[in-house]
């Protein structure tokens, strides 16, 4: 071989060097940062920001939350809560398109808060208190989304709105249909809708079609705003008070929630020594005596006390979708803040039935009929089997993520154990920051646990024969 030969051989192989690093790392001569869909990345710590990162990373192991926020989530909102915390959770989760594998950056939700007139001192870094205000950022856009007013057709219920176009389009002439004075929506399809008569012959210059508008108007008010979609860590505790003295029983009171704080004060620790969430939850639903409350049957009495000692009994009336449970560890003894630091055991698969009040499903007296089975009249509604073992099967949840805090009372880090997504829901990760490495379900089970994310399972429909 030639020198000319070794010069065209030398100059292809050091082509294709070339050309093989620029489909590796690209013109900028940096290796390309390759990620597989799914994978989970980090969150930057932008100083004292690691309690907004572990919530990020617990709200992104919970489907059922992702789906809520894409819901009601708007490509074009600019400072939406709703909108940055979907696409955040989606840029984490490896899911959305512009996903690197880099760590995310969460500087988006707090201009979010900012925008929505939150300011978070510099002193406050609990994962808990920011849940709240995360949350009331949310319930905030959504009830602005509910009374967002509509449009003219709306509000007098004329449907899309082509007969009320055509009528303002054209004032000088009636419509050709009469308008309706009920919306389409709201008339069943055996019911006729109301019609304004047919106004009387009008001065000249006079709208027929205004004033039939007018009349449309005076007929029919407004509809009020539809409710605000409640957020899926929406729940309702049902309490209710009993007199000793009379045994009267108070109306139900239901209160909603959006996590539930669970004290080791009374807690037992049972037969093992330590403490587990089956005996918190129960300390939380036990019966608790209540003094000087004041009983409206005992004060009608003759001789009667006014003011008597009542129990006081609370269950979860209606269960939450996503059921957010916080360890309250932080008391205050000896005149001073203390950090508790007990292990509490927590199941990775959670029933709530024993402290709910379970509804139990009521099957369709049409079909029970048609199929022969009513044999004891409307009774038979009450007793039917299964009925109780599908509202347990509905109280049923699954960990999705637990956040641990090391530290005391006043300082410390946060990070979270929490599942993956997509295929890859029985893997665990630890995610402190930009940190994320895979873990076992025991260790994530031997955690000190400060608050667990818990999500609704899906239960199969529960076929039974008579």
């Amino acid at each position: 071989m030639d020198s000319g030969d070794r010069i065209l051989v030398a100059a292809g192989l050091t082509a294709a060097v070339v050309v093989g690093a620029f489909v590796l790392w690209g013109p900028g001569g940096a290796p390309r940062v390759r990620k597989r869909r799914g994978q989970i990345a980090g969150l930057q710590n932008l100083g004292r920001t690691c309690f907004l990162n572990t919530l990020l990373q617990a709200f992104a192991a919970c489907p059922i939350f992702i789906e809520w926020l894409k819901k009601y989530a708007k490509a074009d909102a600019h400072n939406s809560m709703i909108t940055t915390l979907y696409t955040v959770i989606e840029v984490v989760n490896g899911t959305h398109e512009s996903a690197r594998g880099t760590p995310v950056c969460p500087l988006g939700v707090l201009q979010s808060l900012r925008a929505a007139g939150w300011v978070i001192p510099a002193d406050q870094q609990d994962a808990h208190e920011l849940l709240h205000v995360l949350l009331s950022c949310i319930e905030e856009e959504t009830t602005a989304m509910a009374r967002k007013p509509g449009c003219l057709s709306d509000a007098l219920g004329l449907g899309a709105g082509g007969r009320a176009w055509s009528a303002l389009a054209s004032p000088a002439s009636p419509p050709a249909a009469p308008l309706s004075l009920r919306p389409a929506s709201a008339a069943p399809p055996d019911e006729p809708d109301l019609v304004e008569p047919e106004p009387a012959r009008l001065s000249r210059g006079v709208s027929r079609s205004l004033c039939q508008l007018g009349a449309a108007s005076r007929r029919w008010a407004v509809p009020p705003a539809r409710p605000a979609p409640a957020p899926p860590t929406r729940g309702t505790l049902a309490s209710r008070l009993h007199c000793t003295v009379c045994s009267a029983k108070s109306p139900v009171r239901y209160d909603k929630f959006d996590s539930i704080s669970l004290s080791m004060a009374n807690a037992s620790t049972g037969r093992t020594g330590s403490f587990s969430l089956s005996g918190l939850l129960r300390a939380f639903t036990a019966p608790e005596l209540v003094k000087g409350v004041r009983c409206t049957k005992c004060a009608q009495q003759e001789d009667g006390v006014a003011h008597t000692k009542h129990i006081r009994t609370v269950s979860f009336g209606k269960l939450p979708c996503c059921l957010v449970l916080h360890i309250a560890r932080v008391e205050w003894a000896g005149g001073e803040l203390s950090k508790r630091g007990e292990f509490v055991a927590f199941p990775e698969t959670l029933s709530m039935a024993p402290y709910a009040v379970v509804q139990q499903p009521q099957p369709e007296l049409a079909s029970l009929i048609a199929e022969g089975r009513l044999r004891c009249g409307l009774a038979t509604l009450g007793t039917l089997p299964g009925a109780g073992e599908a509202g347990e099967a509905r109280a049923v949840y699954r960990l999705a993520a637990a956040v641990v805090h090391v530290g005391g009372p006043r300082s410390g880090h946060f990070a979270t154990y929490r599942r993956g997504n997509g295929f890859e829901t029985n893997r665990w990760w630890y995610t402190s920051d930009t940190l994320v490495h895979e873990v076992s379900l025991q260790e994530v089970l031997r955690c000190t646990a400060y608050m667990l994310f818990y999500e609704r399972t899906k239960s199969e429909p529960l076929t039974h024969h008579f």
